[in-house]
Parts: structure tokens; sequence; C-alpha cells
């Protein structure tokens, strides 16, 4: 298979997971550490909405791009936010609240794709992802910070909004 730009942005943001989790984890408490994840998860923020816009623009969306990108988004959103319940940055509660939705939303895109239906993903869904990614980078460059707490909030609550409005709709997809 032929790699498009979108396909191989997609990748890159799968690559730069790693060195991302390395850094946070190593020497976490340093900003210059920080800034340097900060930095990372920027770029692979980036990509996110780059691969998305070039593949629409120039109708380079593929099957590989439908399923790898919205994987991609998962993998850095929850690696983050482990790491982060790792460093006693955020309360696993809050983790385990969009880790679950996650897994909810996947379920019900499945039940929908097995009847030959597609879920498309919402504009609370959009708005759910740019919260836990603005909310993660603000949580890199503070370190352990009372604040956290209150800047996990507004991705939580998104997080629960958009599964429940997710979840109203798919029931008309995938009732029989």
């Amino acid at each position: 298979m032929k790699m498009n730009i979108a396909n191989r942005l997609t990748i890159l943001r799968i690559l730069l997971i790693v060195p991302f989790i390395l850094i946070l984890l190593w020497k976490s408490e340093k900003f210059s550490y920080r800034l340097i994840a900060f930095v990372i998860f920027a770029i692979a923020s980036l990509t996110d909405f780059l691969d998305g816009y070039l593949a629409r623009k120039f109708n380079l969306v593929t099957n590989f791009g439908k399923l790898m990108d919205p994987l991609a988004d998962k993998i850095l959103v929850i690696s983050s936010l482990l790491i982060f319940v790792e460093l006693k940055y955020v309360p696993a509660w809050m983790v385990i609240v969009i880790i679950t939705r996650d897994f909810l939303i996947n379920g019900i895109r499945s039940l929908a794709a097995s009847k030959g239906k597609v879920l498309p993903a919402g504009m609370l869904g959009k708005i759910k992802t740019t919260t836990q990614m603005v909310a993660i980078l603000l949580i890199i460059l503070l370190g352990a910070n009372v604040y956290n707490f209150y800047i996990m909030l507004i991705p939580v609550f998104f997080t629960i909004i958009s599964a429940v409005v997710y979840i109203i709709e798919g029931k008309n997809y995938i009732n029989d």
C-alpha cells in the first residue's frame, strides 16, 4: 500500500508517543524535560488536525486512515493520561471515565459496522478530543499542581456529554 501524506502524519503521531512518554517520565519534574514533552505532544496533536485536513481537502481518505487516525489519537491521549496518574498529576477516576467512554463508543461503532452502518464523529467528540489535548498540554507545563484537577474537569465534562449524545444517536443506528 502506498502511503499518502495524511497516513504518514498518522504514523508520525504514533511514533512520537514513545519519546513523549520516555521524556515525560524521565526527570519529569524538571521544567526543561516537561517543555520537550510539551513540544512533542504539541507536534503530535497538530498532526491530528493536519492529517484530517489534508485527507479531506485532497481526497486522500483511506481505510488505513479511517482506522488508524482515531486509534492514534486514543493511544496518544490515553498514554498521556496514564502517565499523569503515575506521576500523581490527575486522579485515576478521571482517566477511567475517559477510557470507559472510548471503549463504549468503539463498541457502539463496531455494532453499527457489523450492520453495515457508519457512525461519524460528531462535533462534541471533536470538542472532547480538543479539550483533552489542550488539558494535557497545560498539565505537562504545570507538572504536579493543584489546578490539574480543575483543568481536567473540562475534558471529563465533554467526555461524558459526548458519550451520552453518541449513545442516543447510536441507538438509531444499531436498533434492529
